[in-house]
């Protein structure tokens, strides 16, 4: 049956190649560029390694797409793709010099892809490297470069996978001493902000998960460079040299931000120049930061609302609002930061901290019962409330939300609490002071 199969899909792909060679013959030279100068052959083998490829019969499909690859490069880019594959196949089955001499193929298909048919904003070059890094492992300069070139090329629209070999490129560069630490914690920044910027961009989309595994191999295999002592030394080494270049600072803020670094004094150093030399979200935040880590929170809060009316992207914004509720929870000041952590949620949707930070003021909010027994503790099943949303929406944050809820479970109303007020299974229980939202009751 697939034999017969093939047949009919053949014979129908050369009815095809008849009135192809015919037009072949009518359309001069113009055709002749694309399918080269023996363009009947061309288009025949074209023909027919497509045919079997579709059929999944890789070996024929080879054996005539090699002939198309070697008379009419310029005939199909998708060409390219089929052959890359082609050539995987085969280096799963071969050894010693004949696999040297396919890995070289392989890259060899890249290279001519890219001559005929451009590097397609580094998406080419970088799926090149990736090839470079998996069969020529022991030579890590030669995907580095490659790699280096498409992530320059591509920018913020590079692959996913390009992202995450160029950091593994990387690395085995250093372990061969021909990059400094200092090279990778740098790479590493840039390839952050790349890798934010995608995941965002893609939010809800199948692409994004890619982005998202990227970014977990990039935060995994670099993470023994990333240590507050060698971040902070780093840090203290580059300053002078690198304090009027505004991406060096931001970076360096960004990565002693992150990894939670922002004791030591070259952050508070940095973030200060940062914000006299060139305001900017990024550096009205770290100021922020600065301020929150001194108690200052009035100075925080002025802050963390600059970063806001400063930012450009909402993602960043969300985190900046949390931040801003996060001091003035800290302040006291419960109602603006439950205004402000909601705002948060409603800008990065899917995310379970806002929810915490809430439920955790109200927990902190006794008080707002009055002297009712039963509303006193009614506030710990409100909070308890919110940490669920928090897991529901949040996977992420589920192991917090439970370790919460079940610190508060042993103070939610008894009946005995609730049967002078009536309260029964239910019922709906009114919270005032600042919190003015309801629950139910349970037992």
């Amino acid at each position: 049956m697939v034999y017969q199969k093939t047949i009919r899909l053949i014979k129908t792909d050369m009815k095809k190649l008849g009135l192809l060679m015919i037009v072949a013959l009518m359309a001069g030279s113009s055709f002749g560029q694309k399918y080269g100068a023996d363009s009947i052959k061309c288009i025949e083998n074209l023909s027919l390694y497509q045919s079997y490829y579709k059929q999944k019969s890789y070996n024929d499909a080879y054996k005539y797409w090699q002939v198309t690859y070697d008379i009419c490069p310029a005939s199909s880019e998708k060409m390219y793709v089929d052959g890359v594959n082609l050539l995987r196949r085969k280096l799963g089955k071969v050894k010693g010099e004949k696999k040297e001499i396919l890995i070289d193929s392989l890259i060899a298909v890249y290279d001519r892809r890219i001559e005929n048919f451009g590097s397609n904003s580094g998406k080419t070059a970088g799926r090149k490297g990736t090839d470079q890094l998996r069969y020529k492992s022991d030579q890590p300069e030669l995907a580095c470069v490659t790699l280096e070139s498409a992530i320059t090329e591509g920018g913020k629209g590079s692959e996913a996978g390009t992202i995450a070999s160029y950091m593994n490129a990387a690395i085995l560069m250093e372990r061969a001493e021909k990059k400094t630490k200092e090279d990778v914690v740098k790479i590493f920044g840039e390839l952050s902000e790349i890798l934010a910027y995608n995941v965002s961009k893609y939010e809800a989309k199948t692409t994004q998960k890619y982005y998202l595994q990227a970014q977990e191999n990039v935060n995994d295999i670099a993470s023994p460079y990333l240590s507050c002592e060698i971040l902070i030394k780093m840090a203290n080494e580059g300053y002078e040299q690198n304090k009027a270049d505004a991406s060096w600072m931001e970076r360096t803020a960004n990565i002693l931000d992150k990894k939670g670094c922002t004791d030591a004094p070259i952050f508070f150093t940095i973030a200060k120049e940062l914000h006299a030399s060139n305001p900017s979200s990024v550096s009205a935040e770290k100021m922020g930061i600065m301020s929150l880590k001194g108690k200052e929170y009035g100075a925080a809060e002025n802050f963390f609302q600059q970063a806001i009316n400063l930012a450009q992207d909402e993602t960043k914004k969300a985190d900046y609002y949390i931040e801003l509720a996060q001091s003035q929870s800290s302040a006291g000041k419960y109602g603006p930061a439950r205004t402000n952590a909601r705002k948060a949620a409603s800008l990065k949707s899917g995310w379970g901290l806002p929810y915490l930070m809430i439920g955790d003021m109200i927990a902190g909010s006794s008080s707002c019962g009055g002297e009712d027994a039963c509303k006193q503790k009614a506030i710990y099943w409100l909070a308890a409330d919110y940490y669920a949303k928090a897991k529901s929406i949040d996977p992420s944050v589920s192991g917090k939300a439970n370790t919460k809820i079940a610190t508060y479970n042993k103070y939610f109303p008894t009946k005995e609490d609730c049967f002078f007020g009536g309260t029964k299974e239910g019922d709906v229980i009114n919270i005032g002071c600042w919190i003015g939202e309801s629950t139910k009751a349970r037992f």
